[in-house]
């Protein structure tokens, strides 16, 4: 009897194994060229359906002219057209997609996906592309305006000597990202229906209490000051200022009372200023004494500004003084040093001419002369001309004017830049010290060949092209840069240590010439209709070369060939339109 039953047991399992196997082949086969059940691309369903029936179906779902999708406010609606979003719906991919499912996963895994797609209806989106960055674009330029900023409480003074709180109010933001999503999704799953705008609030978490608190702290304040103090720097915050450096959720407004000591920072912080020399041929005047580097120390003054409005709040007195914290860095040359230098003669001269220049390219080559004039290079040390200039741009002094950009002629800030380095490469070449980089300019330029032949001339940007020496010579050099604004004349001196160097400068040498393009006319919206005015000239294409040498002592220190390779240039015209 019991050998009975184990052979049942072992037959039923067996059966049932088989019977299921059996079912599942014929599953398989039955839909074997056709999208498996309980699958469909939104409302569409593709059931049962092979590839081309189902790519068919897609494709009369798609309309054949796209129209709006509605975004919506509170009252308010904006359409926001799929015509312009570059949409693209792919039927093919789609029904390949569907038809895939269950089928390319492993036999275990898909067998899975279709027991759940049993179990609960699978739904797939549209295949297709569109343009999302003017989708951006577009969401931006419809959400802008719903954008509202929270506004903080603040305090003030009445004209009867009180205090006047302003509790402010919520902001709210427009959740742009979630926005785009949902409006993709909608774009893929063909549903165009009005869609509303997702909005979050920005709370304002002070509770009244606190306002009412702040404001009582407030009137304590009304006539009393604190004064921060360094050398002869002095700042006094009072009134609403002072008033308005009192929390609403602590003590003090830690954020402002930072932003107070990064002001003071802007106006008190200065480089260490080494002493700046003039040479008269016999010594070294001073006409700038050296300074101390200062550097506010914001952490520190933060501290003592919440010191100070502690004692204004807590005491009778009506004003605190504070000294701000600072650090100081000594300028590597002092007052004292100034004779100590070896400063005793002129070693070089540059000059150049600079005639047709326009008024803010004359400015421009007098601005970089002047933080030129009077650097002082040590023995040893490597002058980078980028790094004595500095920052070029509108917010250094520096103006619009005409510099070659992509083969075009367009105003620039820093225009006539190049005209001081190319005056600084000729007095390096005269001192005989040993210059570390210079770039020829890509073409002929005429202001550097008015008193000069081609191939003495050094273009400089940053980042990129610099002029560049090493202070080679016993003693600091000294630059010394004068420009005559009305002659046009631009010289550069070297001062230092003579020691007995000599220079030898070849003839150039000048091959391979080709002429200019025709002439470039550019229309300018700034000249007179009619009016034209030449910004650059024509220059013959050219190789250059000029060999350069210094001797001391019979010994050779530097020896080189200093090549241009010059393509041609054109004559370039501006005219009014």
């Amino acid at each position: 009897m019991r050998s009975n039953i184990c052979r049942w047991g072992l037959i039923i399992p067996a059966a049932l194994l088989v019977l299921t196997s059996g079912l599942v082949s014929i599953y398989h086969l039955a839909y074997s060229n056709k999208v498996y059940p309980h699958v469909r691309v939104g409302s569409l369903k593709l059931s049962n359906l092979n590839l081309e029936a189902a790519e068919n179906k897609l494709t009369q779902m798609v309309p054949e002219n796209l129209g709006v999708i509605k975004l919506k406010f509170s009252n308010q609606e904006w359409p926001l057209s799929l015509a312009d979003l570059e949409i693209k719906y792919e039927p093919k991919l789609t029904a390949q997609k569907a038809f895939l499912r269950g089928r390319s996963r492993g036999f275990l895994k898909d067998l899975s996906l279709k027991w759940r797609q049993w179990q609960k209806e699978e739904v797939i989106v549209m295949e297709m592309t569109m343009n999302k960055e003017k989708l951006a674009e577009m969401v931006e330029v419809i959400t802008t305006g719903l954008v509202e900023e929270p506004v903080l409480p603040n305090l003030s003074l009445n004209n009867e000597g009180g205090v006047d709180l302003e509790p402010g109010r919520n902001g709210r933001v427009v959740e742009k990202d979630k926005l785009i999503q949902t409006v993709v999704e909608r774009i893929k799953n063909l549903n165009f229906s009005t869609i509303e705008i997702p909005i979050r609030l920005v709370k304002i978490e002070i509770s009244a209490e606190e306002l009412i608190k702040a404001q009582d702290r407030a009137g304590k304040l009304t006539e009393k000051s604190l004064i921060l103090k360094y050398e002869n720097f002095s700042r006094t915050v009072a009134k609403e200022e002072l008033i308005n450096l009192i929390g609403f959720t602590g003590d003090w407004d830690e954020q402002k009372i930072a932003t107070l000591s990064a002001s003071v920072a802007i106006s008190l912080n200065r480089q260490a200023q080494n002493a700046v020399f003039q040479f008269d041929g016999q010594k070294v005047v001073e006409f700038k004494p050296a300074l101390n580097g200062i550097k506010t120390d914001e952490e520190q003054t933060n501290r003592l500004i919440k010191n100070g409005l502690e004692n204004l709040e807590t005491t009778d007195k009506n004003q605190e003084i504070i000294t701000i914290a600072v650090q100081t860095t000594q300028p590597k040359i002092s007052n004292e040093q100034v004779n100590d230098l070896g400063i005793k003669e002129l070693i070089g001269k540059g000059e150049s001419t600079f005639y047709h220049s326009i008024p803010s390219r004359i400015h421009n080559v007098a601005l970089t002369a002047n933080k030129l004039n009077g650097v002082l290079v040590a023995p040893g040390e490597e002058f980078s001309f980028n790094q004595a200039v500095g920052d070029i741009s509108a917010a250094t002094g520096y103006k619009s004017a005409y510099i070659i950009k992509d083969g075009r002629t367009v105003l620039g800030d820093g225009g006539g830049v190049c005209q001081d380095s190319t005056t600084l490469f000729r007095a390096l070449l005269n001192a005989g010290v040993n210059i570390t980089e210079r770039h020829a300019h890509a073409y002929r330029v005429t202001y550097y060949e008015q008193n000069a032949k081609p191939g003495f001339d050094a273009t400089v940007y940053d980042p990129g092209a610099d002029l560049k020496f090493i202070n080679d010579t016993p003693g600091y050099i000294l630059i010394q840069a004068t420009v005559d604004t009305a002659s046009f004349y631009l010289k550069f001196e070297l001062y230092g240590t003579n020691d007995g160097r000599g220079v030898t400068i070849s003839n150039v040498r000048l091959w391979g010439q080709t002429p200019p393009p025709e002439s470039l006319y550019q229309d300018d919206p700034t000249l007179a209709s009619g009016q034209v005015k030449q910004v650059d000239w024509a220059a013959w294409g050219a190789k250059a070369a000029f060999d350069w040498q210094v001797v001391k002592n019979g010994e050779v220190l530097h020896q080189k060939t200093f090549y241009s390779n010059y393509t041609p240039w054109r004559a370039v015209y501006l005219r009014g339109i």
